[in-house]
């Protein structure tokens, strides 16, 4: 190999890495921006409710809340969901629960709740295009799901979902449920 042919694949070496490096530490500052336990609320700008009417999550203040984030093109949301409602069910006289589309055609979102039949949640959208905050909630790591304190500090976080077993995921959280709101 010839020295001007070594140099040119140093140079694409060093170029994929840089952007291999560059694309990692964007996705670790997202990741950083993502709410944890302990972090306050934030308000959701751009949402609305299927009627298209602003939604406000300090509606909800005194009250525990449950915010789960999800969207039509995740998988395992489409197993999330339904389990979740089946959790609300069970424990809406303790929390008022959440389903977070972050769809970015509002459309795909209601289309998407429609077919999973949610019937114990309070369904809002925010498409992640237009929302300075969707990151904050976990847009990264779909399915997200926050539990927020009545005084707006998030107590609990859940990151994905084991498709493989809703019933288990379902027993686990509303045991955790249970113990937090007592």
């Amino acid at each position: 190999m010839t020295l001007g042919r070594r140099l040119t694949s140093m140079r694409a070496v060093v170029t994929v890495f840089a952007c291999l490096l560059a694309l990692g530490l964007q996705t670790s500052a997202a990741q950083a921006d993502v709410l944890k336990v302990g972090d306050r609320l934030v308000e959701l700008d751009v949402a609305t409710d299927g009627n298209g009417r602003a939604v406000k999550l300090k509606s909800y203040k005194d009250r525990w809340l449950f915010v789960t984030v999800g969207a039509g093109w995740c998988v395992p949301c489409k197993k999330e969901l339904p389990a979740w409602d089946k959790v609300a069910a069970d424990l809406k006289s303790k929390l008022t629960f959440v389903a977070l589309t972050l769809d970015d055609d509002i459309a795909d979102g209601k289309r998407f709740h429609k077919k999973l039949g949610l019937k114990n949640m309070v369904v809002v959208y925010l498409p992640q295009d237009k929302s300075a905050v969707a990151a904050r909630y976990g847009a990264q790591t779909m399915p997200s799901t926050f539990v927020i304190d009545p005084k707006g500090v998030v107590r609990m976080v859940h990151a994905g979902f084991k498709e493989r077993d809703p019933n288990g995921e379902y027993k686990k959280m509303k045991a955790a449920l249970e113990k937090l709101v007592k």
